[in-house]
């Protein structure tokens, strides 16, 4: 099934002279056979009691091949800039949203936040553009000690458990951005 939603305009975009604040993790990374195992044992164990959220489509194959659904999967079919078609969409209800490179768009901000308050379904957001930023509103909008996964490109997977700690941080990464607004 597609919803179609016509949501907020208007966008964050990452200046050049700030891009160096955002290349580091977030929270854990996790970079081997493993380690990768063992969390996803532990968020099956767990998963009533949290909300598991991908960012990438790598990220989000890798749960699916170890048979964990996460909640929602925020995906832009590329992987290192490939166009790729990994992620298996069956499990999802597939919304889609535009957010170019660089940018935080708040109609995919907008999507993220209706979709996490929504229980009884699992969502995928297909973005057209880059899902890469979407991270940052992901974290911002997901309940405390939830789980936000994404790949740290060449290093691994990147765990978050949100905190009110993880939260503060991304909102300083998001004020380092600039926001436009349109109408």
């Amino acid at each position: 099934m597609k919803l179609v939603v016509f949501l907020n305009k208007g966008y964050y975009i990452l200046p050049e002279d700030e891009r160096n604040y955002f290349k580091e993790p977030l929270d854990i990374v996790l970079s081997t056979d493993e380690e990768i195992e063992h969390i996803i044992h532990v968020l099956k164990a767990s998963q009533e009691d949290c909300k598991i959220v991908t960012v990438g489509d790598v990220s989000t194959q890798t749960l699916l091949n170890k048979g964990l659904v996460p909640n929602i999967a925020i995906i832009d079919e590329r992987v290192q800039r490939n166009r790729s078609d990994i992620v298996d969409m069956s499990k999802f209800t597939v919304l889609e949203a535009k957010n170019p490179a660089g940018t935080i768009t708040l109609e995919a901000w907008d999507m993220i936040k209706k979709v996490l308050k929504k229980d009884d379904i699992k969502i995928i957001i297909k973005i057209s553009g880059e899902e890469d930023l979407l991270v940052l509103p992901a974290i911002y909008e997901t309940p405390y000690n939830s789980k936000v996964l994404y790949g740290q490109p060449n290093e691994g997977l990147v765990v978050v458990t949100v905190t009110e700690e993880i939260k503060k941080k991304v909102k300083s990464l998001i004020q380092k951005m600039v926001k436009i607004n349109e109408n």
